[in-house]
């Protein structure tokens, strides 16, 4: 689920002074509370959440909001260090989503991301041109042009789309996501059900595994309860948990 996010070599990853934060983390935390966006059937509503992230002795204050630009929809994700992190000198880290929304499904535009520093080695940026079946991005400072001979979705908007299918009925959805440099399949595969206190409510939640065909675990919790919204995310690796989110404020549960 990111440009607190600057990308590095398998361009998943993200730098905390001298720790790395897995983009797929934060891009995941972007869209937790999406879910009463789904209430509309053929339009999505905007909203805005907030989330608290934790990486070792690092805190992360992420925001997260869904608007629309006429006929298309922009979703914007903004991350800012706090404590003795925010003295790093890094400014916010921003991932924006604009796309399309028909027949109950998401049809991505254009993805940009940077991590706050600066540099132009950090920024990614997916274009989607469907009518020509290409894509063109930039990621770690190289250009690359993919088919599109399917349906892909950026590193946002593909957890918009699992919220969608699973409101629909389907048991365990699978995707294709773009990463900037390539393409990898994401399945979801259903691990069992856990009840979650978020601001002193009881959530009913299923937790899934992300299969990225990753040596780090990528876990989500999604409560039926508010249409499949995430309400907690965690990323394992070698059995240690190296980075977690938590849904702190969101309209569903005023």
């Amino acid at each position: 689920m990111p440009v607190i996010m600057h990308l590095i070599s398998d361009w998943n990853c993200l730098h905390l002074k001298g720790h790395y934060l897995e983009a797929r983390v934060m891009s995941a935390l972007v869209l937790m509370i999406l879910a009463p966006a789904f209430c509309l059937g053929t339009e999505l509503e905007p909203f805005s959440a907030t989330y608290t992230i934790s990486r070792a002795a690092f805190k992360a204050e992420r925001t997260v909001e869904l608007s629309r630009d006429g006929s298309e929809y922009l979703l914007t994700a903004k991350t800012t260090l706090k404590g003795l992190a925010s003295l790093a000198g890094r400014g916010t880290a921003v991932e924006t989503s604009r796309f399309q929304f028909t027949q109950d499904r998401i049809i991505p535009i254009l993805y940009t991301a940077h991590d706050g520093t600066g540099n132009p080695d950090r920024i990614i940026r997916i274009e989607f041109d469907f009518s020509s079946g290409v894509t063109r991005a930039q990621a770690r400072g190289s250009e690359h042009l993919l088919k599109l001979d399917q349906e892909v979705f950026d590193p946002l908007s593909f957890e918009l789309m699992a919220r969608i299918d699973l409101r629909n009925g389907v048991t365990e959805p699978h995707y294709m996501v773009h990463e900037g440099d390539r393409l990898r399949p994401y399945q979801f595969r259903r691990k069992g059900t856990e009840t979650i206190m978020v601001r002193r409510k009881k959530l009913n939640t299923v937790r899934y595994l992300i299969d990225r065909q990753s040596s780090r675990q990528l876990y989500y919790w999604l409560s039926p309860d508010l249409d499949h919204l995430m309400v907690q995310l965690r990323q394992v690796h070698e059995g240690k948990t190296k980075a977690s989110g938590i849904l702190t404020w969101s309209s569903l549960l005023l």
